[in-house]
């Protein structure tokens, strides 16, 4: 796993948080990731790559937060990830259309997310246009957004203008195939914010 070193470092001066032992805390992000991977057998569910997973581990693991949103579960590679990492007390909400993934057969969304860690992830399917405005309505301020849905320019942009009254102060947004439109960076500049590029084509968006 390679990641962008001084995206790290932005987080934890973000944070004010230092990561301790990071190539034990990557060789238990592997471990980890390993076993997700024998479930998932060499398919195509169009999941994050392995370092793409490792960073959104260590983003979590860094920022802490209470109330995470995903939008696309797909396996729920992205998903594990998010929720190993959660501190104690802390959810995620994850969106999804509940429909078939890349180039494998019809599996259930986030089949592979271990039972053990579904005590605090809701899972809400249908269309991001109709629920995403519903259950921020629920919750009201959330810590962590991760973007992993359909990739056009309208709907990436519709989720993060969305998203963006209800987020935290110290938020932070994640992006994967950020560079598929330019509605990220179209985003962040409207917004006087910064974008990092993370890894492979995910990035973060900070204030």
């Amino acid at each position: 796993m390679t990641l962008n070193s001084s995206t790290i470092e932005i987080l934890e001066k973000k944070y004010k948080y230092r990561l301790e032992n990071l190539e034990e805390t990557l060789g238990e992000i592997r471990t980890f990731h390993d076993k997700l991977n024998i479930i998932i057998h060499g398919r195509d569910f169009w999941q994050v790559s392995d370092d793409e997973f490792a960073f959104l581990y260590l983003a979590v693991s860094i920022s802490k937060p209470k109330i995470v949103f995903e939008t696309g579960v797909g396996p729920g590679t992205s998903t594990s990830a998010i929720l190993k990492s959660l501190p104690k007390g802390s959810k995620l909400i994850s969106f999804d259309l509940g429909v078939k993934y890349g180039n494998a057969e019809e599996m259930p969304v986030g089949f592979v997310i271990p039972e053990e860690l579904k005590s605090i992830w809701n899972l809400v399917l249908g269309d991001s246009n109709v629920t995403l405005r519903r259950e921020l309505e629920k919750y009201k301020n959330i810590d962590m957004f991760f973007h992993d849905s359909t990739h056009t320019y309208d709907h990436v942009s519709f989720e993060l203008n969305t998203v963006f009254p209800y987020l935290s102060k110290n938020f932070v947004i994640i992006v994967d195939n950020y560079d598929w439109t330019d509605a990220p960076k179209d985003f962040a500049n409207k917004n006087n914010l910064h974008l990092h590029h993370v890894s492979d084509d995910m990035c973060m968006i900070i204030n």
